[in-house]
């Protein structure tokens, strides 16, 4: 339900359209499009294989929408079979043109090595007016786990919707457990024979709220949205069972990979040594192939198949990288990732698809560290940027647990920039700048750097030249490129053409203003505020005086701090030089709506200050 109801956000839907307008029509008449009705209606079978019917209708405003003539379904041919498509369109003189064509296409970024399919729906004459109308039926011989189900109702929409009814018919005898999360909304039950029908039905934008799109920085959608979650299972100990289950049996090794992790190994000296060794082998040796965790994508290939193959994606080289580890003695599970930003999925029904990722979970005595063998540049038991506060689920043989995984330094995540600027009196500038990066953008420079060409290097330094204003780039020096888990700072000397611009005998420079409140211009907000990221960025400039020049006026330092926000700038002066130093420590921040405008006047007092 959740896969398809997206869709219909962003495709959407309509039963029957009236020819007068009423007054929804009118609230929503200067939209691209609208969703006037959506029916999406499940059928749970005693085997726990299911199907899902879907109608949808979208009314076409104006030519922004007219790309809505391609209509994507996307299925699992192993799993799902898609039957019964009936699709047309009704023109503005209210003839009705069926579908042109149906076409049945590989997903292009997944390949062989995936069994998503998806069916393309292209309907004719998609104009002003029309109206676009198509249902289909997916068959599915069963979810994820075996023997279980698992949903989610929103109970919210992030665009216009007129009538949407969601249903779900299932056995009457099938335990089904239902959450529901910052919501009292259950749905309308009704009992018919041996069956019993879940309903939720909304109506003239009952579950709207255009507040949604407009507001950034809100919390995970879980936190503070409402929604209802249900699961035949009551416990995640039974997905630990099951997915260890799925994973254990294909960690198999091979005489190959047995011989290729004593080559790997023979020279290390401890367990740290070795675990390192095997990950950076994996990720030199084995092509990444982007495979999402879905609803039927949670199996690993076996190892051995893996090896071979020198491709995987996340799931598969784990689980050789597991393997691996075995052959040296250190054992290691599967960990399934989801990331901070979609919430903590401790506290709902156990759901495998709430996960995005895969990583492993190394035991070194009583100590868990984790290693995704997609990354690299992070040294073993070091937390990458990418992961750092995911909520991770070891699965190990156990019950499996949660846990938080663990925070980044504000050292690996602050970015230096230093110069040293010699003026002129006529405004020109000898500049020396060293630009030091944090410790994932080093990463990421440091693999750009190497696989940089002639080409793509020379046009680097035509842009580094042009920034000179018709001056001249007299040196460029990388530093840090070999130290593979340091930090990579890039130095660069030239001559700027007028720096600055005097005005007669006055120079102006050193401009410190950090200007935040343009990104949070409504004065009022309905929803929480959060902040997830942490980061540091220090600006330092030391400004040279050329003869002959005083400083008229040095501004007053600042030091502003809030629970969002550190901004700082500090002076040092002395006789032919200054120093300015500006500092912003952005923090990790949760506020509700009713603290907005504290927030708001915090950022005003920086713009003034």
């Amino acid at each position: 339900m959740r896969r398809l109801l997206a869709v219909v956000l962003f495709l959407a839907v309509s039963g029957v359209c009236r020819a007068e307008e009423d007054s929804w029509d009118k609230l929503h008449a200067d939209e691209s499009y609208v969703n006037t009705f959506f029916s999406y209606h499940t059928r749970l079978n005693p085997d726990y294989s299911y199907t899902e019917t879907i109608r949808q209708v979208k009314r076409i405003q104006n030519e922004d929408a007219m790309s809505s003539g391609e209509i994507p379904i996307v299925y699992n041919k192993e799993q799902q079979s898609v039957e019964d498509i009936k699709a047309f369109i009704t023109t503005p003189d209210g003839k009705k043109h069926r579908y042109k064509m149906i076409q049945d296409v590989d997903t292009s970024s997944e390949g062989y090595y995936s069994d998503n399919r998806k069916k393309i729906i292209t309907m004719p004459n998609v104009v002003k007016g029309s109206v676009i109308e198509y249902e289909f039926t997916m068959v599915n011989k069963q979810g994820p786990v075996e023997g279980a189900y698992f949903d989610r109702v929103n109970l919210y929409s992030w665009g216009p919707l007129k009538h949407v009814i969601i249903t779900l018919d299932a056995p009457e005898s099938m335990q089904l457990y239902f959450k529901n999360l910052n919501t009292q909304r259950d749905p309308e039950t009704t009992r018919l024979e041996d069956r019993t029908i879940y309903k939720w039905e909304f109506k003239d934008d009952d579950i709207y709220d255009k507040n949604l799109s407009a507001e950034a920085y809100t919390p995970a959608s879980i936190e503070f949205l409402p929604m209802t979650v249900i699961s035949t299972m009551k416990d995640w100990s039974e997905i630990a069972g099951w997915y260890w289950k799925e994973f254990s049996k294909n960690i198999v090794s091979s005489p190959e990979i047995k011989s290729e992790v004593e080559k790997i190994t023979k020279d290390k000296a401890g367990p740290e040594e070795k675990i390192t060794a095997i990950a950076r082998y994996l990720y030199d040796n084995y092509r990444y192939v982007s495979m999402n965790l879905d609803e039927h994508n949670y199996e690993p290939h076996p190892a051995r198949e893996v090896f071979a193959n020198k491709f995987g994606d996340c799931k598969d080289q784990t689980v050789l990288l597991i393997t691996m580890l075995k052959e040296i003695g250190v054992e290691a599970y599967p960990v399934l990732v989801c990331g901070e930003t979609d919430g903590d999925p401790a506290g709902l029904l156990p759901d495998p698809t709430v996960f995005s990722h895969l990583i492993a979970g190394v035991k070194l005595g009583d100590k868990i560290y984790f290693l995704d063998p997609l990354l690299e540049g992070y040294r073993f038991g070091e937390t990458s940027y990418s992961l750092e506060g995911s909520y991770a689920f070891i699965v190990d043989g156990g019950k499996g647990r949660f846990i938080q995984m663990p925070f980044m330094g504000l050292r690996q995540k602050t970015t230096i920039n230093r110069s040293r600027i010699k003026l002129r009196a006529n405004g020109d500038a000898l500049a020396e700048n060293i630009a030091v990066s944090d410790r994932q953008a080093s990463i990421n420079t440091r693999k750009s750097i190497q696989l940089a060409t002639k080409k793509s290097k020379e046009d680097m330094l035509a842009y580094l030249e042009n920034l000179t204003q018709g001056g001249r780039l007299l040196s460029y020096k990388i530093m840090g490129e070999d130290n593979e888990y340091g930090f990579l700072a890039i130095g660069v000397k030239s001559f700027i053409r007028k720096y600055l611009k005097p005005k007669g005998t006055i120079m102006l420079f050193g401009d410190s203003s950090i200007s935040l409140v343009n990104r949070f211009y409504y004065k009022e907000r309905k929803y929480p505020l959060k902040f997830y990221a942490e980061y540091k960025e220090v600006d330092i400039k030391e400004f040279i005086m050329p003869q002959g020049f005083v400083f008229e006026y040095v501004p007053p330092d600042i030091n502003l701090e809030s629970k969002w926000l550190d901004a700082s700038v500090k002076y040092t002066k002395s006789p032919n030089s200054i120093k300015q130093v500006v500092s912003r420590h952005y923090k990790r921040a949760y506020t509700p709506a009713s603290g907005y405008e504290e927030f708001r006047a915090f950022l005003q007092k920086i713009e003034d200050s």
